[in-house]
């Protein structure tokens, strides 16, 4: 990937539940072109004919509902199994990757953000100016799980399937709390945002 000369491009990333779609839309809101890697993913699920073809495959009609994969059914299987979880991974991330790369060379924004919940565990930091990773502790991010109508167990399935937060922060050159509030989120963004543009 060539960055273009005066863009930047950021990483954004953070545990499931954490808040980081949430803040990927303020940024948007402040004139950032956000890409997001869980909708190119929700786009070959439901057009990519090759990948649906793969997944039928290795998991039969269980999969198929409506002349459409069942991602409930998906999320079930990738999320209690983990050589399941890695097989689809193999699949999906090379594809994402390239599709991501491609808007960036795309994108007629000099400021950019690209979503990606598994940032630090693909080793993709080299690829951002800067990583921000969105922390919610793992109560916070149960009761959103638990809200969304997952079960106790579905959401820990999840969780696991990640690197822990604290690690996540560690890693990353920023961290925005979206633990509590949605203002308190999107004070935090501004703030970044207005000293990203004064250093430009």
């Amino acid at each position: 990937m060539t960055q273009k000369r005066d863009t930047i491009v950021l990483g954004l990333t953070g545990g499931i539940a954490c808040g980081k779609s949430t803040a990927g839309k303020f940024f948007e809101e402040l004139g950032w072109k956000v890409i997001s890697t869980d909708q190119i993913v929700a786009e070959f699920l439901q057009s990519e004919t090759g990948v649906i073809a793969e997944i039928r495959n290795r998991w039969g009609d269980k999969v198929w509902k409506d002349s459409s994969l069942d991602l409930k059914v998906v999320g079930k299987i990738v999320f209690s199994e983990n050589e399941e979880r890695k097989w689809l991974e193999g699949i999906l991330h090379p594809k994402v990757r390239k599709q991501w790369e491609n808007y960036l060379e795309q994108s007629n924004s000099e400021k950019n953000i690209v979503e990606i919940p598994l940032l630090f565990e693909n080793d993709l930091a080299e690829k951002f100016d800067y990583t921000i990773c969105v922390y919610a502790s793992l109560k916070t991010q149960m009761k959103r799980l638990l809200d969304r109508g997952l079960t106790k167990e579905e959401s820990h399935d999840r969780i696991k399937a990640q690197l822990p937060i604290e690690t996540k922060s560690r890693l990353a050159d920023i961290v925005l709390l979206g633990e509590n509030s949605l203002p308190l989120l999107k004070r935090q963004v501004s703030s970044l945002h207005e000293k990203i543009n004064s250093t430009r």
